[in-house]
């Protein structure tokens, strides 16, 4: 079964192709993190795709847990260098396609950065989180926010990245659905910080790098009104969720 509906392999193994390395120490969701997650030696954590390690990483790094990774990517061994710039010992690596990969090792941790936007049918995508969760288990499932104004951002300098993304279901509700079913309890889901934006374009037209500049002075002067950390549904740049199995 293939459930990817955004991208493919290609995509993937051209986006890590020039990734480099680095030594991890506070990372974006730091404070999500911190807040539901205990350090524990005992534990297993699994980044379902983990090419490029940061993630895995830093819940290795500051949270003591045994590190286990999948990705479809043959970027994937970019992860063991990240491990080994941070002077870590290496985790177990799976290249697999989650959707075909079979196992009956269960795990603690079972987190996805930025993974779930890219299908069509989140629900079984999710489901593929909690299979892998033993008892008692946390998900860990963070997604962009590329809906309402933030859409609107994109379309203006951004559409083929928009087309990359299941933009439909960036919002609260659409994850909270996704859940129901499945023994799981959600114990944090919300959008992260006030404003954010960015793309990864590299040659943009004046007239787009000028409507890029207007946009990030807009959050500026935002994140001066209110705060870097007021979650919106019109701004924040990302959705993140925290959810216990039953």
């Amino acid at each position: 079964m293939n459930e990817t509906n955004f991208t493919d392999k290609k995509f993937w193994s051209e986006y890590y192709k020039d990734f480099k390395p680095q030594i991890i120490g506070k990372i974006y969701f730091h404070d999500i993190f911190d807040k539901y997650l205990t350090p524990d030696f005992s534990k297993t954590v699994i980044e379902i795709g983990c090419a490029g390690g940061n993630y895995l990483c830093y819940l290795a790094k500051n949270f003591n847990f045994q590190p286990y990774g999948i990705d479809y990517s043959d970027e994937i061994a970019k992860t063991y260098a990240t491990f080994e710039a941070n002077r870590l010992l290496p985790p177990t690596l799976f290249r697999e396609d989650i959707f075909t990969w079979e196992t009956t090792k269960k795990f603690d941790v079972v987190c996805s950065i930025g993974f779930i936007e890219h299908f069509e049918n989140i629900h079984s995508v999710i489901k593929k989180h909690v299979d892998l969760l033993s008892p008692g288990g946390m998900l860990i499932v963070s997604m962009p926010h590329f809906a309402h104004a933030q859409y609107i951002f994109h379309w203006l300098i951004d559409r083929e990245n928009l087309k990359k993304h299941n933009t439909k279901i960036m919002n609260l509700s659409s994850l909270k659905k996704s859940l129901s079913g499945l023994q799981i309890k959600i114990i944090h889901l919300s959008y992260y910080r006030t404003f954010g934006f960015w793309t990864e374009r590299k040659n943009m037209q004046r007239w787009e790098k000028s409507i890029q500049y207007g946009i990030n002075f807009f959050g500026r002067i935002l994140v001066k009104i209110l705060g870097w950390n007021k979650p919106n549904f019109l701004f924040s740049p990302h959705i993140i969720c925290i959810a216990k199995k039953i």
